[in-house]
């Protein structure tokens, strides 16, 4: 009995550790662009899936939030809270709520 009550609870451990996985590993929060463009729908997520922060509109780059490169396609930097996070692609970057996350802040 106690081998059977023993291999559930690893399982279910196991389980539970593979569906808390990090957006951003290592990171703090991850920017998703709707449809893969920075003029719209902008979510900015915690690990967790939630959204911190969401922009609408045409220039999300001059608002105080975000910095982008030089040619405004790409963000380089979060502002919230008073902390300001430095933000690059990253290969292990996930998706929330099927939005892909283009870059991961810490």
């Amino acid at each position: 009995m106690f081998a059977k009550t023993f291999f559930s609870v690893v399982a279910a451990s196991v389980l539970f550790a593979a569906s808390a996985s990090a957006i951003c590993p290592g990171y703090n929060f991850g920017i998703a662009q709707a449809g893969g463009q920075m003029n719209g729908n902008n979510g900015v997520y915690d690990n967790s899936c939630n959204v911190v922060h969401q922009a609408t509109g045409q220039m999300p780059c001059g608002g105080g939030v975000f910095d982008c490169n030089s040619a405004q396609t790409t963000f380089t930097g979060l502002h919230l809270n008073n902390v300001n996070y430095a933000c690059s692609p990253d290969t292990n970057a996930d998706s929330c709520n099927g939005q892909a996350i283009q870059v991961c802040c810490h």
